[in-house]
């Protein structure tokens, strides 16, 4: 039984110091942790946005372009060129990240993850860099990188989300740096941004040594955009002023309207471009997409639009002539249209499986200055897949 006594108190004597100093630090970090509130007690950190997104697709183009002698009577064909390009690709992989800082401060990234260097400014690749600041309710300050603020149904949707679309679309370069002052009414209905950034017009300062500095060129957009929300009617109209030269604009009037019930939806488009009054109906695009929600897995679209740049318009770079408005070719005409599909698995609906069929065909202008007609013709047919890898989803903890 000594023994036994002699044993235990061995033990304590070993194990009393031990429970002594992990009970000490478990007190300094107690103390730590309340400090550190006590630094900064509104410092609350969570993720809003965490994810990865990708698209691929397989894709055959039947192109046709066609010259026709205008001044035959029977408008025979002297000229074709038929070509076939098909094969695997991927369109976007985009990493994107935001979270919230206490109340107040907010921020949001979305990096597309390519090889290519940017051409005018670090941030090419970034679409989306910002941190805002709100006030209250009803107004927020947000400073950084993102979309300018252009109306628009087809212009607002995610890339990812836009198969075939407006030769406007995929020519405006939209992601410039800047500040925007957001409003929000009491209702939530009506949101309205005024925004100063650089103009997408820095993209096509022609004949410069070096291109990385075309952002100094002191070219600004000045931008007025409105988002109302009212039942099953939605829109998103801008004005905007974009420079094209140092004190010379092109106006933007882009008025999107959209109708949005339970099992469908239909947007359309309207975007004006004018350098002025004269011009002012010259140069514009119109588009449209039709929503059916087959079932909560099966999306059933129609989409298709109108644009034309008959302005003739040019102005002088270092003794050059450029086009006013680069977002459509001068003296071009072009129409799209073409029908898709959208499947989500519902046990995973973070994938998505697409198809669709469009044709596309760009035209000169009956009264344009030549002797031939020139026409360009697509017929495209893509099937693919999308992805979203929601870090949130599985990590929720982590990033509590």
């Amino acid at each position: 039984m000594k023994k036994l006594y002699l044993v235990i108190g061995l033990f304590l004597c070993i194990m009393l110091p031990f429970s002594a100093i992990s009970q000490n630090n478990n007190e300094k970090k107690e103390k730590k942790k309340k400090e550190r509130k006590e630094v900064n007690p509104n410092f609350k950190h969570r993720f809003t946005t965490f994810h990865l997104e990708a698209r691929a697709a397989f894709e055959y183009d039947y192109d046709v372009t066609q010259w026709s002698n205008v001044n035959s009577p029977l408008n025979a064909v002297t000229g074709k060129v038929e070509q076939h390009d098909y094969g695997f690709h991927g369109d976007y992989f985009n990493f994107l990240l935001g979270g919230e800082i206490g109340n107040h401060i907010s921020y949001f990234i979305r990096q597309r993850i390519i090889p290519h260097a940017g051409t005018v400014s670090f941030f090419d690749n970034t679409d989306y860099l910002y941190i805002q600041y709100k006030f209250n309710d009803q107004w927020a300050l947000r400073l950084g990188k993102e979309a300018l603020y252009v109306g628009g149904f087809e212009y607002d949707a995610p890339p990812i989300d836009v198969y075939y679309n407006t030769n406007y679309w995929g020519a405006f370069p939209c992601f410039h740096i800047g500040a925007s002052a957001i409003y929000t009414d009491k209702s939530g209905k009506n949101k309205v941004v005024f925004q100063v950034a650089n103009s997408p017009y820095v993209k096509y300062v022609d004949n410069d040594e070096n291109p990385h500095n075309n952002w100094k060129k002191g070219l600004f957009s000045y931008n007025i955009f409105w988002n109302g929300n009212f039942g099953p009617f939605s829109a998103l109209y801008s004005i905007n002023m974009m420079e094209y030269e140092r004190g010379k604009f092109i106006n933007y009037i882009a008025l999107g309207n959209k109708l949005h019930f339970q099992h469908w939806s239909i947007y359309l488009d309207y975007t004006n471009r004018a350098a002025g009054f004269d011009k002012f109906f010259d140069d514009f695009s119109l588009a449209s997409r039709l929503d059916w929600h087959v079932s909560p897995s099966v999306i059933l679209f129609a989409k298709g639009g109108y644009e034309q740049n008959t302005s003739g318009h040019y102005y002088t770079i270092n003794n050059a002539e450029v086009d006013v408005d680069m977002m459509m070719p001068n003296n071009r005409r072009y129409w799209f249209y073409g029908l898709g599909m959208e499947y989500r698995p519902r046990v995973y609906p973070d994938l998505r499986v697409h198809a669709y069929v469009a044709n596309s065909v760009m035209t000169l202008p009956n009264d344009f200055a030549s002797d031939n007609r020139w026409r360009n013709q697509v017929l495209t047919a893509n099937v693919g897949v999308t992805w979203w890898l929601d870090f949130m989803k599985f990590l929720p903890e982590k990033l509590k």
